[in-house]
């Protein structure tokens, strides 16, 4: 059985019909189907838990962007025990972009039904006092976690979806953020080892893929398949510097830009010296001093290309 769980609210590209489409596509097809909407926040991953505990062996497709998939991540009770797919509607679509599932609704679909399937990756994250919460495409802490914390309460991002250019929200606002963030030092270790000091830190991110933040191509060399966790830092260089490397990372050519860094590890244990925000998949994820993620033991199916 299929279960869609579609979000209303969440758009690409100024549409918001896809889903009679996709429902006209599979009755057309005699799939067998249910579908739910979210009508508030958390309704994904609530949908999501009953399903995959009632229903072990369903596929659960979400309709929407990176913060429903977050959500859908979060309420699966058993990661092994079901099979993810994505129609990509939001406005970064860095989950979909990273497995090479294609924006068009149609073309998506195809992928979900055609079931190919590989095994993921779950990324977690436990910061003091909060419990371990999953990610599938990054969790960071800075700079970038800014920009995330803007951009879920911008009037920008509204502005932008409406005109059809939603993928350009983060960007618009990173230029905003790099005038006002403060850098500071942070201690970050791999798998147990020793902490390295990285001084005035503008972020970094704790990636499971290559993107984020709507098409930003942090870690090349990232795979969601391969038991490890890419860390990129970004450390001691100028605000002028960051605006000129920031858009190489589109074509991941900053590889090689001074004061950018990387790291890998299953486990990666980041503290800072005081309180900044935190961002999952694009999602708030608080403000925190420490920052520890890792790799969850299961692995999930998810239908790609």
């Amino acid at each position: 059985m299929y279960y869609f769980i579609v979000n209303p609210a969440s758009h690409s590209s100024g549409k918001r019909s896809s889903w009679h489409m996709l429902r006209a596509e599979l009755e057309k097809r005699d799939v067998p189907f249910k579908a739910f909407r979210t009508d508030h926040e958390g309704h994904a991953a609530e949908l999501a838990g009953r399903i995959s505990s009632r229903d072990p062996g369903s596929v659960i497709v979400t309709v929407g962007g990176d913060g429903s998939i977050h959500e859908v991540l979060n309420g699966i009770s058993d990661p092994s025990s079901v099979t993810l797919g994505v129609i990509p509607h939001g406005s970064g679509n860095d989950f979909a972009r990273g497995l090479g599932i294609p924006d068009d609704p149609a073309r998506a679909l195809d992928i979900v039904l055609a079931g190919r399937t590989m095994s993921m990756d779950i990324g977690y994250e436990e910061s003091p006092g909060q419990p371990r919460r999953r990610f599938g495409v990054s969790c960071g802490i800075g700079f970038d976690a800014s920009i995330c914390h803007e951009a879920l309460h911008s009037p920008i991002k509204d502005a932008l979806n409406a005109a059809g250019l939603g993928s350009a929200t983060y960007g618009v606002i990173a230029v905003k953020q790099i005038l006002t963030y403060r850098k500071g030092p942070m201690y970050i270790s791999a798998d147990g080892g020793e902490a390295r000091r990285y001084d005035n830190v503008f972020f970094a991110c704790v990636m499971n893929q290559k993107y984020e933040g709507g098409g930003f191509m942090m870690t090349p060399d990232a795979s969601p398949c391969d038991g490890l966790l890419n860390v990129f830092i970004c450390c001691g260089i100028s605000n002028l510097r960051l605006v000129t490397a920031l858009p190489l990372t589109r074509k991941g050519k900053h590889t090689r830009v001074p004061g950018i860094h990387f790291l890998k590890g299953r486990t990666i244990s980041i503290r800072a010296d005081r309180d900044v925000p935190i961002h999952l998949d694009g999602e708030s994820g608080g403000v925190h001093e420490i920052l520890n993620a890792g790799i969850e033991n299961e692995k999930l199916k998810v239908l790609v290309p």
